[in-house]
């Protein structure tokens, strides 16, 4: 095969010299060394120069033969085979030097002179020619379309039939109209995420679930205990080995407890074990406080606080009303009137500590109990704080009672009934706006949409929104799906309210500080304990903003 090979590259060389020679003659007699009629003259130095074309295009295959993903020993392998074949075209091409200098110059006849304005064909010397090949084939060329490039009259360096080359392999190539970005994960990731996973599920086998991805992650790693998963884990992503160390002293370096051992080892001074912990810690304190219910949310407003200053909420006064003006007469100006309520957010927050007991004690109430207890507890805070607003009747700012006979939402202590729910559905819709003049207060227009109660009235307010099929004009329920009831534990005794819809009218705010919206945590290396501390930290408070789409019943 190798014989036939040579044989061709000779024949397609000996094609190029024999078209160049009808062509037209070289542009200088400097290049006589390598004009097509010295080779066509001594058929030695033709199969030296076949041969040296077949090494050169041999060896740009086998370097070509090296792609993305190609595993370390094969790349070795192949460098060594380009090499030998790079130093066996050396070799030849040292061997066709001899051979020039000891071959005759032939007689070069003189070819007709070509007009001034018509290019010729460019002589290429064999080593262009050689290159040209190489890089076609590197391309995913063919021979005839490298010789097609050569023998353009418009392409006379190797550099612009390289340009063509590239060209034709552009043109062959579909044009990609929806690119494919593809998003890789690191490794390190994947391994903590697998551990975090395996942590979460020994302490809490339904933390995650049944078809989460992250299960079978974490399935290497069940059955370890918290010592013996950190050890790996450390030894994994860092490298080093902990053998020798004692439990404490062991628990210690996870923690990140002692420096200088940690440092001396090749780890960070807070370990990364730590902050794994600290993290399913936190992961569980923040699931717990998203899954506490919240009953107040419906019909409160939520907004966020840039500061810890005191906030001051406008209420404005509706548009005074228009007066009729006569001709000639002048318009008047007509007064706006507003309160104000003002409130300010309070920090509150709790600690978890992980320290070395709990990984030598292999203690997973840590990392499941104790985060979703203090989860729940920041959620159940921020009901207490809500629903004390309507339970303790606190001042607004006019100096009155949120609930009173001179704000016009408070009734009579009576049982749910029809009667009764008459009566705060008038005293929501009879409010009025603010303004200078009473005359001037236009009603608002107010709908109630909520009716909450107790455990008490849960029953009794069910059936007041119930659809019913009546016998009779009196049986007709007019307040069936009118209203949505709301039950809520805090509420004790026969208490139940009406409230309208948020979205008309303020009720109660709640509010978070910006950017830190419902429980967050931190953690750092323990000072006051002997290991590592995740905080939760919750900035919170609520406020009546407006009375006017509230009625309150003490019920009986």
């Amino acid at each position: 095969m190798k014989v036939f090979k040579i044989a061709a590259v000779a024949f397609v060389v000996l094609a190029c010299a024999a078209a160049l020679l009808f062509v037209g003659a070289p542009d200088s007699v400097a290049a006589v060394t390598h004009d097509p009629l010295m080779i066509l003259a001594n058929p030695a130095l033709l199969a030296l120069r076949a041969q040296h074309a077949d090494l050169v295009g041999r060896a740009a295959a086998k370097l070509a033969e090296v792609k993305d993903g190609t595993p370390a020993a094969d790349v070795t392998r192949i460098e060594t085979e380009h090499a030998a074949l790079i130093r066996e075209a050396s070799e030849v091409q040292t061997r066709i030097a001899v051979e020039e200098r000891a071959a005759p110059s032939p007689q070069v006849p003189t070819a007709p002179i070509a007009p001034e304005n018509e290019q010729r064909a460019h002589a290429w010397t064999a080593t262009d020619i050689a290159a040209i090949q190489a890089r076609a084939s590197a391309f995913g060329l063919s021979a005839d379309q490298a010789l097609t490039v050569m023998a353009d009259t418009g392409v006379r360096s190797v550099e612009a039939a390289t340009d063509r080359l590239q060209n034709l392999v552009a043109a062959r190539q579909a044009p990609r109209n929806n690119p494919h970005l593809q998003v890789t994960r690191d490794e390190g990731d994947t391994l903590r995420t697998a551990v975090e996973s395996a942590i979460m599920l020994r302490a809490n086998p339904q933390a995650l679930a049944a078809n989460a991805p992250e299960r079978e992650m974490a399935r290497s790693w069940r059955g370890m205990s918290l010592m013996e998963t950190g050890r790996l884990f450390v030894e994994e992503t860092r490298g080093v080995r902990l053998r020798g160390m004692g439990r404490m002293e062991m628990a210690g370096a996870l923690l990140g407890l002692d420096t200088l051992r940690s440092r001396a080892a090749g780890m960070h001074s807070t370990s990364d074990f730590a902050s794994l912990l600290a993290n399913v810690a936190a992961k569980r304190l923040r699931t717990a406080y998203a899954a506490a219910p919240q009953t107040f949310k419906p019909f409160c407003r939520q907004s966020n606080n840039p500061d810890f200053k005191e906030k001051s909420v406008v209420q404005l006064s509706a548009a005074p009303a228009f007066k009729k003006v006569r001709e000639g007469q002048e318009f008047s100006y007509g007064g706006l009137s507003d309160g104000v309520e003002k409130y300010a957010l309070a920090t509150f927050g709790r600690i978890i500590a992980i320290t070395r007991q709990t990984l030598i004690n292999d203690d997973l109430g840590a990392f499941d109990r104790i985060p979703t207890m203090i989860g729940r507890a920041a959620a159940d805070l921020e009901s207490t704080t809500v629903y004390s607003v309507l339970l303790d009747n606190p001042n607004m700012g006019d100096g009155t009672a949120l609930f009173h006979a001179d704000h016009g939402n408070l009734r009579t202590g009576t049982v749910i009934d029809e009667t009764n729910l008459a009566l705060a559905d008038k005293g929501i819709r009879e409010q009025r706006g603010f303004a200078a003049k009473a005359a001037d207060r236009e009603y608002l227009n107010l709908l109630p949409k909520f009716l909450l109660t107790g455990t008490a009235y849960r029953i009794a307010a069910q059936k007041m929104v119930t659809a019913v099929t009546p016998t009779a004009t009196s049986g007709v329920n007019v307040f069936q799906n009118a209203l949505e009831p709301i039950t809520e534990q805090r509420i004790t005794g026969n208490k139940w309210f009406l409230i309208a819809d948020p979205a008309q009218i303020d009720t109660i705010e709640y509010a978070y500080l910006e950017g830190e919206e419902g429980v967050f945590t931190e953690e750092r290396v323990g000072f006051e304990v002997d290991g590592i501390q995740v905080k939760g930290r919750l900035d919170f408070a609520a406020k009546a903003i407006d009375w006017r789409g509230l009625q309150y019943n003490p019920g009986a």
